[in-house]
């Protein structure tokens, strides 16, 4: 057992997870380095087992369980678990996920190290089956030029940094928190993260695994459309401009409005974008968005819809 003295505050926000809970507050419990508290927010379930595992944590007295009523979203949840805690930093933990045993041991030496850093980044394991080890990823370069910009011969970005990455008090006191216009069908994490990484605060990378991403249980994995990242670039435009991917931004407008089947922003995005091909600024992807047909974003948006 490690003689460090904890000053971190674990965060677990659940809606319909049931048991899977049980997994993940005891992976928090059974740490090197105890946690200074460990928060559970109950985000207005109507799951009968999730309330019931949440009863049961409760009575044991362990952790503290927050029961959020209605339901308000996973921005609202995780904002309401920060104002709870007592730590000085904060570790998000998805009630399908768990942390490998010392993870919080190695985030605190991480903190402890760089008392400047904002936020630290570490590698993950990603396990894509229940009976696999699982990859051990890492992250690599976390610039917004690099992540708001599209993967090759791809409209998708390559954003890269999990949402439940360890920061301290501080930098989200700072941000004024998640932001709560952004639920559960948006990228409420990249959202945040655009922000604190623009905000300049130091920040560094860990190498070792810090948590494991069960992502075969699907709970927190979603197809995300072309709405969630149309959202992110009217909020966040400015943010594109900064780092030179203003035409990037004007991608995703377009995508966003013929998802949406608004006309007239359709054809100003496609002005817009078409400025900076006749100025020899060519991408695949910006071809792509102005050659995909509006009736063709329309049908799979009818379709993502009826899904739900």
């Amino acid at each position: 057992m490690s003689l460090t003295t904890s000053t971190i505050s674990v965060v677990i926000t659940c809606y319909s997870e049931g048991e899977l809970i049980f997994d993940a507050v005891n992976s928090v419990l059974k740490q090197t380095l105890p946690a200074n508290d460990l928060i559970l927010v109950n985000d207005g379930s109507t799951d009968t087992k999730t309330n019931e595992v949440c009863r049961e944590l409760e009575q044991q007295g362990a952790i503290q369980v927050i029961w959020q009523k209605p339901n308000g979203g996973p921005s609202i949840a995780r904002n309401r678990g920060f104002s709870a805690a007592t730590g000085d930093l904060f570790v998000l933990l998805d009630a399908d996920d768990v942390l490998p045993s010392t993870a919080l041991e190695l985030i605190q030496a991480a903190f402890d190290q760089h008392p400047d850093a904002g936020f630290i980044y570490g590698n993950y394991i990603r396990q894509n089956e229940a009976t696999a080890a699982g990859t051990l990823v890492d992250p690599g370069n976390i610039s917004l030029q690099t992540m708001l910009s599209p993967k090759s011969f791809s409209l998708s970005s390559q954003w890269k940094l999990v949402g439940t990455t360890p920061l301290r008090r501080s930098l989200w006191e700072a941000l004024g928190g998640y932001d709560p216009e952004f639920g559960v069908q948006d990228l409420h994490d990249v959202e945040f993260w655009m922000r604190a990484i623009a905000s300049g605060c130091p920040y560094y990378h860990l190498a070792e695994p810090i948590y494991i991403w069960r992502k075969y249980l699907g709970q927190n994995s979603r197809k995300v459309t072309p709405l969630a990242w149309y959202k992110i670039a009217q909020k966040h435009f400015e943010i594109y401009r900064q780092v030179g991917l203003e035409w990037r931004a004007y991608e995703l407008l377009l995508l966003g409005s013929k998802w949406l089947n608004q006309t007239a922003l359709t054809n100003t995005y496609a002005q817009k974008l078409l400025k900076f091909l006749w100025q020899g600024n060519i991408h695949f992807s910006s071809l792509v968005a102005l050659a995909l047909p509006t009736q063709l974003l329309r049908w799979l948006a009818k379709r993502a819809t009826s899904k739900r």
